[in-house]
């Protein structure tokens, strides 16, 4: 076995620096590989699936409105996949909801993110006497909801 010259100058050098990076990128991998694999459950379009996933880089707007789904209400209502605790069954199961073309029990049209925006922020002015609640949330706080719900196909 040939002989190996160790130079202390040649070593690496741990960090906190680096780690903090390693552990970053290792927990975006790992919340990118649980979001694939809860997605195609319902996807048949791996294409779909992949972009779903990249919407949910942390501090992107689909991670944050699942996190802000979490800290509201939303949960005891709502089947809400990626979202824990959200397994109620009062309102609707809201997977799929994105590629539905009516909400609200059929009372709204959704033709898109605007569509989805306009319910969450005032669900009484939409379909008056509903059960959902106005949660008196910002435009920020609902857009970043929609681009949750939005991966939710």
């Amino acid at each position: 076995m040939p002989y190996l010259h160790r130079n202390p100058s040649c070593e690496s050098r741990s960090s906190s620096r680096s780690k903090g990076t390693v552990t970053a990128v290792v927990g975006s991998l790992a919340v990118g590989l649980a979001l694939v694999m809860m997605n195609s459950a319902f996807s048949s379009d791996r294409t779909e699936v992949m972009v779903a996933a990249s919407e949910f880089a942390p501090g992107g707007q689909a991670a944050e409105g699942a996190r802000i789904i979490a800290s509201k209400p939303c949960g005891a209502c709502h089947t809400i996949p990626g979202v824990p605790g959200a397994q109620a069954t009062i309102g609707p199961n809201l997977a799929g909801v994105a590629s539905r073309t009516k909400i609200a029990g059929g009372a709204v049209d959704n033709r898109g993110p605007n569509d989805l925006k306009a319910w969450i922020m005032n669900p009484g002015g939409l379909k008056p006497g509903t059960a959902m609640p106005n949660l008196g949330l910002s435009d920020d706080e609902a857009t970043k909801i929609v681009a949750f719900l939005v991966t939710l196909k």
